[in-house]
Formats: structure tokens, sequence, C-alpha cells
């Protein structure tokens, strides 16, 4: 239980309908990437210059980015996606459906529906390694990455885990476990919600991370797990050398729930910017938007900035 949050959490919020927003989308569509699997998108703002974030994993949906949205459409064009398996996205039946080249040719396709021709991405967690494909296969469309508390490699907290086979009972980490989450995906969520929002009070957060995970299901959770790929950190580390364009790094201080080595390792291959919330952690992005707003602005800035003075130097 997180300060005094009701456990369990209520029916009301588990089966309640979107929560309102802070801004409603300009366009919103949906992309088929070749597979038959529709991905649902939304567009914001008018701006030439776009940042797409990049789907997260399937235990959410597009309202991951809902306290950034509003303020960076302001001064930036933005696309958000629904990952494959929740959201307004397909449910596909399919390991090879959750792929890592499938969520990057999801996000090239809506790239071209919306007509941007380069995009500085965004990712999160255990979906960096398709902002990081996409940077090195594709650098003609990326135009910046911001790897915000990246996960390229697995844990062996959570490989041990996972791995462990069916039990009796599951306590705490143990829950992070296929089995658990197909005799009771409820509880893990609920589960899941407090352990990445441990600080008394928080409320909100509790609730949205319990309904966007409660629009999915563990059998389709667990496909999207498994038939994602995750690097090795030698191969990510080898890939994120082939980089070259700008890139920002940022990193959870207090409470971050995953050691920090991925973000330096990161930061230091690409030759990127690494910044360490000092005492802000986990979930920096819902729980403090203001720090994860300002410093993405400055970052896209600085990159639009250095482009116009490279453009001019060649005019």
């Amino acid at each position: 239980m997180t300060g005094d949050y009701p456990d369990p959490v209520p029916d009301w919020i588990v089966n309640a309908p979107p929560p309102s927003r802070a801004r409603e989308p300009d366009e919103t569509g949906y992309v088929d990437a070749g597979s038959g699997v529709r991905v649902y998108y939304e567009l914001f703002g008018d701006s030439p210059d776009v940042v797409c974030f990049v789907p997260p994993w399937a235990i959410n949906n597009l309202r991951t980015w809902h306290a950034l949205v509003p303020y960076l459409s302001r001064h930036f064009r933005v696309i958000v996606i629904d990952p494959r398996g929740n959201g307004r996205s397909d449910r596909p039946p399919d390991l090879a459906d959750y792929s890592r080249d499938a969520h990057v040719g999801d996000v090239l396709a809506v790239l071209d529906a919306a007509g941007a021709e380069r995009a500085m991405l965004v990712s999160a967690s255990p979906r960096a390694p398709v902002a990081l494909e996409l940077a090195v296969r594709y650098p003609e469309r990326v135009r910046a990455a911001a790897f915000i508390t990246p996960q390229l490699w697995l844990e062996s907290s959570f490989v041990t885990q996972f791995t462990a086979g069916r039990r009796n009972r599951y306590d705490g980490m143990e829950k992070m476990n296929p089995h658990y989450w197909k005799r009771d995906y409820r509880g893990f969520v609920e589960w899941f919600a407090r352990w990445v929002s441990p600080h008394p009070h928080s409320t909100r957060q509790i609730e949205e991370i319990v309904h966007q995970a409660m629009q999915t299901d563990g059998e389709t959770l667990i496909r999207a797990t498994v038939g994602f790929q995750m690097y090795d950190r030698d191969e990510a580390l080898r890939l994120a050398r082939q980089v070259r364009c700008p890139v920002l790094v940022t990193q959870n201080g207090g409470g971050a729930l995953y050691p920090k080595h991925t973000s330096g390792a990161l930061a230091e291959a690409t030759g990127g910017r690494l910044h360490v919330f000092e005492g802000l952690g986990p979930l920096v992005g819902s729980r403090w938007p203001v720090p994860m707003n300002l410093l993405l602005r400055e970052f896209f800035e600085e990159v639009r900035a250095t482009d116009r003075a490279e453009r001019e130097v060649v005019a």
C-alpha cells in the first residue's frame, strides 16, 4: 500500500472511462506497417519540428505521455502512438507481431502518415531499443533521440523472476512472472502500479497506471514481452557507438528502480548528454512533469538551433 491509497484498487478506477485531457489531438489515425496489424496514433501542434514518442511497453498506452504532450506541443509538433497490445491498437495473437522490427516499422509508418521526414525521438525504459534501432538503421529519419531511463538489455532481477516457473505463492518481485500474469493479472497490475509509484500519496499515478494496464490482459502482455527482442549489453553498446544524431539520456535519481549503469553507458557510447534527476524518481515524467518538460524542450530547441545554424553556413 502507498500512503493512504486503498487496497485493492477500487473497481470504479479499473472500469472508469478515459480521463479528461489537458489538450485534445489535432489529428488521429491508424497505420498498418504491412503485417495487417493496425496501430493508432495522435498528432498535436503544427510546428515543422516533430517530436515522436516511441510506443511504450504494452502495459501502458499513449497516455504514458499525457503530462508532457500539452506543454511540448506548444513548441513542437508531437506524435504519440499506442503500442501493439494496448490502447486503440490491435492485439495480435502471434509473438512475431510484437518484435522490435515490428515496433520500428510502426514508428516509420506513423511518420510517413504524418508527413514527417525526420523526427526527434523520445523513448522510455524497455522500449529504448526501438529508438536506438531507428537511429542506427534510419539515420535520415532521426534528428535526435532522448532516452528516458533506458533499458537496452534485460536486468538479471527481471530475468530471474520471469523465467522462474510456476509457484504456489508470489510475493514482491516474484510477481514479474508470466504464470502469475495469467493467474491474477489484476493483482499484478495493482502491485506494479504501487511498485513504480512508491511515494506516499501517489494516488493519481497509481490510478493512471492501473487504468492503462487494464486496457490489455495478461496473455497479451506476455506476448508483447516475450516477442520483443532486447539487446545483450555488448550489442547495444556496439550499436550505440554508431549513433550520429544528438542524444540525451535521463536517469531517475532517488528511488530509481533499476541500476544506473545503462544510462551512463549509453550516454558515453553515443557521446550524448547524461542528465540525472537528483532526488527525483521513479516516474519523473508523470509525478514531476515540469523538470522533464523543461529538459526535453531545452534539448530539442538546442537541436533546432544547431540545425538552423548549419543550414545558414551551407547557404
